[in-house]
């Protein structure tokens, strides 16, 4: 396994590029990055804002070629769901980190409450380490999966096995680029929820009190 832990780690240590996602801390460190690694990130953030402004409706969204269809929901769940709605033309294509061409959307899904377009993934095909011209700041993730032969894999089972037939292995690697307020939270592993609650990306009832004014 890649960028396996060692003994007694919680987490990869600092300035790692690149690893499983329950591995690699929450935020990135941006004191780890030089004034270039700092400025590609800060570069590929803007592109990011500005091209996706044409597909903040989800129904231009779904013109452009992105999947917006909504997974069914259990019964009485009105928790957010992380929607990623993907390109199918940009996920088989050769353009990797491209602001142009980013290979999914992710949408706050929230029961009673439109689509909001709060960030983009970007993936890269099974095998093939991505670019890191931001260094640490923005990094790759990768979950294990159960998949069969040359096939996408999938969640593994409850207890952590495989389907007969399906063996557990890295996924992809993939890289999430949040629309916050701020570049360190803009490439957290996981939606960073106070500070998407602090720009305004997820409805009130939901953030915590205080969340919106302070961003903590």
């Amino acid at each position: 396994m890649l960028c396996a832990l060692a003994p007694g780690q919680a987490h990869l240590p600092p300035g790692r590029l690149r690893g499983l996602a329950h591995h690699l801390r929450q935020y990135p460190d941006l004191w780890l990055a030089t004034k270039r690694q700092k400025q590609a990130a800060e570069h590929l953030l803007h592109a990011l804002r500005s091209t996706a402004a044409r597909w903040r409706d989800p129904r231009q969204a779904a013109a452009a070629g992105f999947d917006v269809h909504t997974a069914r929901r259990a019964a009485g769940d009105r928790s957010p769901h992380y929607l990623h709605a993907e390109n199918e033309r940009y996920s088989h294509d050769e353009h990797f980190l491209d602001p142009q061409r980013p290979e999914a959307l992710i949408f706050a899904n929230v029961q009673g409450h439109r689509l909001t377009l709060i960030g983009v993934m970007f993936s890269m095909p099974r095998g093939i380490h991505g670019p890191t011209p931001a260094g640490p700041i923005a990094r790759w993730h990768f979950h294990r999966v159960c998949a069969r032969g040359d096939k996408r894999g999938l969640k593994p089972l409850p207890d952590g096995s495989c389907p007969p037939g399906e063996t557990l292995r890295d996924g992809s690697e993939m890289m999430h680029v949040w629309f916050t307020k701020d570049l360190r939270s803009a490439y957290a592993i996981h939606a960073p929820v106070p500070e998407l609650c602090f720009a305004g990306l997820l409805p009130v009832g939901y953030c915590a009190s205080g969340q919106r004014l302070s961003g903590m």
